[in-house]
C-alpha cells in the first residue's frame, strides 16, 4: 500500500482532541519507509494544519470533507467550491428555523454570533427534558465547535466577503427533531451532497465534494492506483473514501453500519487505532517484499 488517507475526529485524533506520540510516530515511520500519508478530514485544511503541527507532523490534507486538497507545502492542488447564490439560500432556511451554522471558506469559517446563545437553549431544553444526560457531554460537544482555528463571528451570512470560496456549510443541534428536519430536508437536494459528521450535525457541500473523490484526486497526482490506497475513519462522512479506496478500516469507535462495509476494523481512537492500522500494514507489506527477495 502507498497512500494512506486518515480521518482526524473520532479517528486521528484521541479524546483530548490531539494526535497521540504513539499515532504520530507510526505516521512518521509510514513516511520514512516511503509511503504517502494524507489527512482526510472535515475540518477546513488550516485547523487540520494546526493539529498537524502541534504533533511535529507534516502531510497532505484533504479538507471541507474533501472539497479541498493541499499539498505537503500547503499549496492548494483543487477545490469543489459551493455556489454562492445557492449557499445562502441554504443559510436564509437554517436561519429562519434557527440552526447554528458555520460557513467554511477557504479564508475563515463563518458562523453567527447568535449562535452560543442558540445552542444554549437548546441545551437547556435538552437537559430539562433528560435530567440523566451529563452536562459536561454537551458542553464538550458545544465546545469542540468553538476550538477550530479561524472562526470568526459575523453578524449575518450576508457579511460573508465576496471574493472567498465557499466550501461547506455545517450545521449543528442539540434539538434531534430539529436536526431530522435539516437532515431529511437536504438529503436529497440535487446539486447539494449531504454528509453527516457526528451525532449531532449535518453538513451541506458541493454535490461532486467528497472524501472518496478527493482521495482519488490525490492518487492520480502522485502516480498512485487507487487499489494501492487506505482509508481509515470512523463516521458517514468517510463512507466515501473507505468504499473507493483499496482497503477500507473502521476504527473501534465506529457505527455497526460503517464497519460493515469496510474489509478491516482496528482499535479505537483512545487506543491509538491508527497506529495500530498503520504498523499492521507496513509489517504485511515488508513481509511480502522480503517473499519476493
Amino acid at each position: 500500500m502507498k497512500l494512506f488517507a486518515i480521518d482526524m475526529d473520532g479517528t486521528l485524533l484521541n479524546e483530548e482532541g490531539k494526535i497521540s506520540k504513539v499515532n504520530a510516530e507510526a505516521i512518521r515511520q509510514a513516511q520514512q519507509q516511503g509511503v504517502q500519508v494524507a489527512i482526510a478530514t472535515g475540518r477546513a485544511s488550516y485547523d487540520a494544519w494546526t493539529k498537524l503541527e502541534e504533533a511535529g507532523l507534516v502531510a497532505p490534507v484533504i479538507g471541507a470533507n474533501g472539497a479541498t486538497v493541499h499539498d505537503t507545502q500547503r499549496r492548494q492542488l483543487t477545490s469543489t467550491p459551493m455556489d454562492r447564490d445557492e449557499t445562502f439560500e441554504v443559510l436564509s432556511w437554517l436561519r429562519e428555523n434557527d440552526f447554528y451554522y458555520e460557513v467554511m471558506t477557504d479564508r475563515a469559517i463563518y458562523s453567527p454570533q447568535y449562535g452560543h446563545q442558540l445552542l444554549a437553549v437548546e441545551m437547556d431544553r435538552l437537559l430539562s427534558a433528560n435530567p440523566d444526560i451529563s452536562l459536561n457531554t454537551l458542553l464538550h460537544a458545544a465546545e469542540k465547535q468553538y476550538e477550530q482555528t479561524g472562526l470568526i463571528r459575523i453578524t449575518s451570512y450576508e457579511d460573508i466577503p465576496l471574493d472567498v470560496e465557499i466550501y461547506n456549510v455545517l450545521c449543528f443541534s442539540f434539538d434531534q427533531a430539529k436536526l431530522d428536519r435539516g437532515r431529511e430536508r437536504y438529503r436529497n437536494f440535487g446539486t447539494l451532497n449531504m454528509v453527516i459528521s457526528s451525532d449531532r450535525n449535518f453538513e451541506v457541500e458541493h454535490k461532486d465534494a467528497s472524501k472518496g473523490n478527493a482521495l482519488r484526486y490525490l492518487a492520480n497526482h502522485l502516480g498512485i492506483p487507487m487499489q494501492e490506497t487506505v482509508a481509515i475513519g470512523d463516521s458517514y462522512n468517510d463512507i466515501s473514501m473507505l468504499t473507493m479506496a483499496g482497503k477500507g478500516i473502521a476504527m473501534g469507535n465506529a457505527k455497526d453500519d460503517i464497519k460493515a462495509i469496510c474489509s478491516k476494523v482496528t482499535l479505537t481512537n483512545v487506543e491509538d487505532g491508527v497506529a495500530h492500522a498503520l504498523l499492521n500494514i507496513l509489517k504485511t507489506v515488508e513481509a511480502e517484499a522480503d517473499i519476493v527477495n
